[in-house]
């Protein structure tokens, strides 16, 4: 055994430690140390220590601590016999069938505004994503777990090319009405407002006209856009939206590649969007769910506002970068905001290769910063959540750290230079001549920096 795997197998002991070992748990375990091994190696190749790379290596397991409660929990069969004088107590209090606002209740089925169960066997939780079988599939948003064998999501946090390829949205096959529309560029916010639809925002060859190319799964000319005029805003609105059946509708727009005094804002309720290769002054996007991916995307402010999704980017150069996500997750690569504000209440924040300054923040979930290079102060707090940070190379830098309930770590050298050193608050600088300050604080959890 060599010493990275002692490392690996010293965490595990600890995280399954918690729970009742049995055989399931045994052959869990084995499996996930071969896979953290395999992780680990791939981040050596970007992270700068051993410490550093097994923090990410782990940082992948999500919540592993449902997985391995439902594995020690082997005794707890379905009780028949409870079950049936459960549901024959029940049916004194309860008909058969029963219909209202709160949803529909048949005999051991319910279907409601959580979601759907069939007793205890069969659980579809439409709150928070999860499917239960029994106790022999269990499936969320950070993996699947068939008997013993488990599959994580988003293995990798590392950003792909593969993910981001460019290439102008051509129709798709399951179109059987088009509609076009060419608008001249205006100094007045551009707003579109599809409910649910996919949108494609890429540069066209025009100078100075927005392409809009919409394909619809039904032909019908109340399903095309609409479009309004004011002094301020044009807005251009998804046509009817039938209520009795789909209607599937993917919108490309194109862009000028030189589009001055240019505001697009982007109003989605459930969809997917992407956006490629845009210099713009404003670009706003608004969504209540589904998710955003952009690339190559210059914009002097940005504000994208996400209630539930997961949001990745590339490429991204914005001095003024506002984006918000109440629960998912917001994942960055190569991105330069001098005023970041990076906000998150549930889910995490992943920023590689970060260029400037601002402030991020989440209430629960973790906050994983690599940065390049500082051009302004770095505020960074959270409640119940872990923050790590990779420091800018050869930089100088002020370092101000608190948690309230946890721990602080820093990577020290010769270059470190203390005014307060204890487990939970680190204060001083690093380097010769700092100019600006990594700010970071959290309530209960832990602070790494790296």
């Amino acid at each position: 055994m060599n010493a990275i795997e002692k490392s690996i197998r010293t965490r595990l002991d600890t995280i399954f430690s918690n729970y009742q070992p049995n055989d399931q748990l045994t052959e869990f375990k084995e499996e996930l140390v071969a896979d953290l091994m395999d992780v680990y190696q791939d981040f050596t190749k970007s992270d700068r220590s051993h410490e550093e790379a097994l923090d990410d290596a782990f940082s992948q397991l999500g919540d592993i601590d449902s997985v391995l409660r439902d594995m020690s929990n082997t005794n707890n069969q379905f009780d028949y016999k409870k079950q049936t004088d459960e549901s024959t107590s029940n049916s004194n209090k309860k008909s058969f069938f029963e219909f209202s606002d709160n949803g529909v209740h048949l005999g051991n089925l319910h279907i409601d505004g959580d979601g759907i169960r069939l007793g205890d066997d069969i659980v579809i939780d439409g709150k928070n994503n999860h499917v239960k079988l029994g106790d022999w599939l269990h499936l969320d948003k950070s993996g699947a777990r068939f008997g013993s064998n488990y599959y994580k999501f988003d293995k990798s946090s590392h950003y792909h090319d593969d993910d981001f390829k460019e290439t102008t949205p051509n129709a798709p096959t399951w179109a059987v009405a088009h509609h076009n529309i060419q608008l001249p560029i205006s100094d007045k916010k551009i707003t579109f407002n599809y409910a649910n639809a996919t949108l494609n925002f890429y540069t066209n060859d025009k100078s100075d006209l927005i392409t809009l190319d919409e394909y619809f799964s039904r032909d019908n000319q109340r399903y095309f856009a609409n479009i309004t005029e004011t002094d301020s805003e044009v807005t251009i609105s998804k046509g009817d939206n039938p209520l009795i059946f789909h209607v599937r509708t993917m919108v490309n727009v194109g862009l000028p590649k030189y589009y001055p005094k240019s505001h697009i804002s982007v109003i989605n309720r459930s969809g997917q969007i992407t956006a490629h290769d845009l210099n713009l002054d404003q670009f706003d996007l608004y969504m209540n769910s589904g998710s955003f991916k952009g690339n190559n995307i210059t914009a002097k402010q940005a504000i994208w506002s996400l209630d539930s999704g997961k949001l990745s980017a590339k490429n991204i150069d914005s001095n003024g970068l506002n984006i918000s996500n109440n629960f998912g997750k917001v994942l960055l690569d190569n991105t330069t905001s001098k005023h970041a504000q990076i906000t998150v209440q549930s889910g995490i924040i992943d920023a590689n290769n970060f260029n400037g300054g601002g402030n991020f923040s989440a209430t629960s979930g973790e906050i994983r910063l690599r940065i390049n290079s500082l051009t302004s102060n770095l505020k960074i707090k959270a409640n119940t959540s872990s923050i790590r940070v990779t420091k800018p190379g050869l930089q100088s830098f002020y370092f101000d750290l608190l948690a309230n309930i946890g721990l602080v770590s820093l990577t020290e050298s010769s270059n470190t230079h203390f005014d307060k050193n204890t487990s939970s608050y680190k204060r001083g600088f690093y380097g010769d001549n700092p100019e600006y300050t990594i700010d970071a604080s959290v309530e209960s959890g832990t602070i790494k920096i790296y």
